[in-house]
C-alpha cells in the first residue's frame, strides 16, 4: 500500500508546484488506464495533511437523519467501482486566442482513473434527504486566497441531485487499486464522471444538502462568460458535461519523421455519449481520414484511435483530428472563446517535418 502522504507527481509535467498543477504527457494516453503517478493533478490550494484516525465526514442540511461517518463507516459500505476520463475545465486553455486567465494548461490537463468508493446516493439515503432538496454542497479541507476574492477561502463546489443519484457518482477511498493519495484527495474525494473535474471536490470534510445552488466563490467561477454582441448581456451557464474531444499523441509536436508508412494514434471522448468517429487530416484540413476507431470502454473513458499513414512528400505537415459522438456534436475548428478559456475543445493541430533522412 503506497504512502498517502507522498508526491504522486513523479511522471507529469509541473506547471504550478504551489499549489500543485501538473499535466500529462501526451504519449501516455496510449495507456487504456492512466498510472497512479501518470495521472493529471489540479489542486486550487496546498493539500491538507488529513489522518483517517481523527477524520470523519458529517451530512447534515436538508435531511431528516443527520449523519456522521467515519472513515471505517465509509469502507465497510456497499462499494462501487468506476473507471472514468477526467478533465480540467481549463484543459488546452493556452490554445484559446486571445489568451484567457488562468493556469495555462497546454493539453494534458485529463488522465484515466479506476476509482472505488461509495455511491453517493448510499450516503445521501442513510441521511434521509427532505423532499425539498435540489443540490448537494461538498466541502473541501483545502483553503487558501484567491486575487479575485477577499479572506480566507475554502474549495467547495455544490452538485445538482439528479447528478448525485447516479450509482457512478461516488465518494472515492480508492484510486487504480491503491489507497488516495495525498495529491488526489486523501482520504476520500468526489468523483463526478462525465463532467468536468471541478466538481470532484477532494479532501472531503463535509457534506451539506440544500434547496438551491450554493453558489460560492469557486462554483460561480466555473461559468461560461462568453464575449457579448455589444447589443444584450451575454448568456452565462455552468460549466458541467465534457465536450466532444480529440487529441493526438503520435506524432508530437515537432516531431522529424522520414517519408513511408507511419500511424498517427490518440484517444477521443465525449461527455455526451460514445465516440462514433474520428477524423485525421494530414494536409492542414483539405483532405479528412476516416481512423480505425475502438469500441467504448464503459461510458465514461476515452476512446483509442489509428491513422496509418502513407508519407509521401517532404517538408512541414499539419496533422489534425476530428471527433463526432453518438449524440452528433462534432468537434469544432475553434471553440467558442470566453474570459475564463473553459471547455476548450478545438481541434488538435500537430506540426510535424517529413525529411529524407
Amino acid at each position: 500500500m503506497p504512502d498517502p502522504a507522498s508526491n504522486s507527481y513523479g511522471d507529469l509535467n509541473v506547471l504550478s508546484p504551489d499549489p500543485i498543477c501538473a499535466a500529462l504527457f501526451l504519449p501516455d494516453m496510449d495507456l487504456p488506464v492512466s498510472k497512479t503517478e501518470g495521472h493529471f493533478i489540479r489542486s486550487h490550494f496546498a493539500a491538507p495533511q488529513i489522518s483517517t484516525a481523527g477524520w470523519s465526514l458529517p451530512i447534515s442540511g436538508d435531511v431528516d437523519n443527520p449523519v456522521t461517518l467515519s472513515y471505517d463507516d465509509l469502507l465497510k459500505m456497499p462499494s462501487h467501482e468506476v473507471t472514468c476520463l477526467m478533465e480540467c475545465a481549463g484543459n488546452s486553455r493556452s490554445t484559446m486566442q486571445p489568451p484567457a486567465e488562468g493556469v495555462q494548461w497546454n493539453n494534458g490537463g485529463l488522465s484515466v482513473g479506476t476509482w472505488k468508493g461509495v455511491s453517493v446516493k448510499t450516503v445521501l439515503e442513510r441521511a434521509s434527504i427532505k423532499g425539498s432538496a435540489t443540490d448537494v454542497l461538498f466541502v473541501g479541507a483545502d483553503s487558501g486566497t484567491e486575487s479575485h476574492a477577499e479572506g480566507t477561502l475554502v474549495y467547495e463546489m455544490s452538485v445538482p441531485l439528479e447528478k448525485l443519484l447516479h450509482p457512478d457518482s461516488i465518494l472515492a477511498y480508492e484510486m487504480n487499486g491503491e489507497t488516495l493519495p495525498k495529491d488526489h484527495g486523501y482520504p476520500i474525494r468526489l468523483v463526478t464522471p462525465g463532467w468536468y473535474g471541478m466538481t470532484s471536490v477532494k479532501w472531503l470534510e463535509k457534506i451539506v444538502v440544500m434547496d438551491h445552488p450554493n453558489g460560492g466563490f469557486h462554483e460561480m467561477d466555473y461559468w461560461i462568460y462568453p464575449a457579448t454582441d455589444g447589443k444584450s448581456d451575454a448568456k452565462a451557464r455552468r460549466v458541467t458535461n465534457l465536450k466532444v474531444k480529440s487529441l493526438i499523441s503520435s506524432p508530437e509536436k515537432g516531431d522529424i519523421i522520414a517519408p513511408g508508412k507511419h500511424q498517427v494514434t490518440g484517444v477521443a471522448w465525449s461527455g455526451a455519449g460514445a465516440i462514433t468517429k474520428v477524423e485525421v487530416s494530414t494536409d492542414d484540413n483539405r483532405t479528412w481520414h476516416t481512423a480505425k476507431l475502438e469500441e467504448p470502454n464503459g461510458g465514461y473513458s476515452w476512446q483509442h484511435w489509428f491513422f496509418d499513414w502513407e508519407v509521401v512528400s517532404v517538408g512541414n505537415s499539419l496533422i489534425r483530428s476530428r471527433a463526432t459522438d453518438s449524440a452528433g456534436n462534432v468537434q469544432p475548428m475553434l471553440a467558442t472563446w470566453n474570459f475564463r478559456g473553459y471547455e476548450v475543445n478545438s481541434i488538435h493541430s500537430v506540426p510535424i517535418t517529413v525529411r529524407k533522412p
